[in-house]
């Protein structure tokens, strides 16, 4: 019996070392793969640029500028890209008029007006009782990812909507980066917001409170914007997005991130928002946003 079983545990002992042996080896071959694919990834990481952003192995190359020293048409169209020179859809009060778009003194002005106008566009046309100014650079110059940045001061008015955002030229114009909303409801508050998905809501989602693949974040800021000069920029990254209040970040996502080529909008809009009572501010017009400069850059990784 003792030899017996001394025999059995012999051969039991070859069994777990030779179980042990290749097992062994199928772990050696996981690892060998693993460790090839992990190199892989970062070796593609490397290929783009991006190691860790944290690192600050980037630096910024200034790719499109204008200190408008005059207003540059090869730059800039004064209505929206697909022809429109209002939004329907936000059913706002303002007709773009390209003459309230003017450079004075190295100051860019967009003029918001009280004045009746006939407005007919692709979309639809009505009398409106503002005219305003627009300017966009989606003729001259899109990128995807980068950094945007603008000079500028507004007065605060109820209804008056001055604003800097950016969008891709396909239509649905989603996503929708607002790199600042100044909404002219609270005149201490700002707001930093950012929308993405297949589709704006229609209205009848609205009323049903129902907004099938679509989505936005924000946040609104507490300060003095009011007749102050200030730079504002939206800095996007393949992982992150940042808003900057002169340097300053303000606003920071991971999600929605836009990786189609976007180009920039600045204008004043007019609304009779409902928080205002439906009423619009008419004195001491006309309201005037100025932009001192606009620069755009884009991001060149560092080894």
């Amino acid at each position: 019996m003792i030899l017996k079983f001394s025999y059995i545990k012999f051969i039991f002992k070859i069994i777990l070392y030779r179980e042990i042996k290749l097992n062994l080896s199928i772990m050696k071959k996981y690892l060998i793969f693993g460790l090839f694919i992990s190199q892989f990834f970062f070796i593609g990481l490397n290929s783009c640029g991006f190691h860790t952003l944290d690192s600050n192995n980037y630096s910024w190359k200034l790719v499109f500028e204008d200190n408008f020293d005059s207003f540059d048409k090869s730059k800039w169209r004064t209505l929206h890209d697909n022809g429109n020179r209002t939004l329907w859809s936000n059913k706002e009060l303002q007709w773009y008029n390209d003459e309230n778009v003017k450079v004075e003194n190295g100051i860019l002005k967009l003029i918001a007006k009280k004045e009746s106008i006939y407005g007919k566009d692709p979309e639809s046309e009505k009398q409106f009782e503002y005219t305003s100014g627009m300017i966009c650079n989606s003729k001259s110059y899109t990128q995807a990812y980068g950094k945007w940045e603008m000079k500028v001061k507004f007065p605060y008015k109820k209804g008056f909507w001055p604003a800097f955002f950016l969008v891709p030229l396909q239509r649905p114009t989603l996503p929708e980066i607002d790199v600042f909303e100044y909404f002219g409801i609270k005149k201490n508050k700002i707001s930093c917001n950012q929308h993405w998905g297949v589709d704006y809501p229609s209205q009848e989602a609205i009323k049903r409170g129902t907004y099938p693949y679509y989505f936005a974040k924000g946040k609104e800021i507490e300060g003095n914007f009011s007749d102050v000069w200030m730079v504002w920029s939206f800095e996007c990254f393949p992982d992150k997005m940042l808003w900057k209040l002169d340097g300053n970040t303000v606003y920071e996502s991971t999600e929605g991130i836009p990786t189609a080529p976007l180009y920039m909008i600045a204008n004043v809009a007019i609304k009779d928002f409902k928080d205002n009572n439906y009423k619009v501010d008419n004195t001491g017009l006309p309201y005037i946003m100025e932009v001192d400069f606009i620069k755009i850059y884009k991001i060149v990784p560092e080894n």
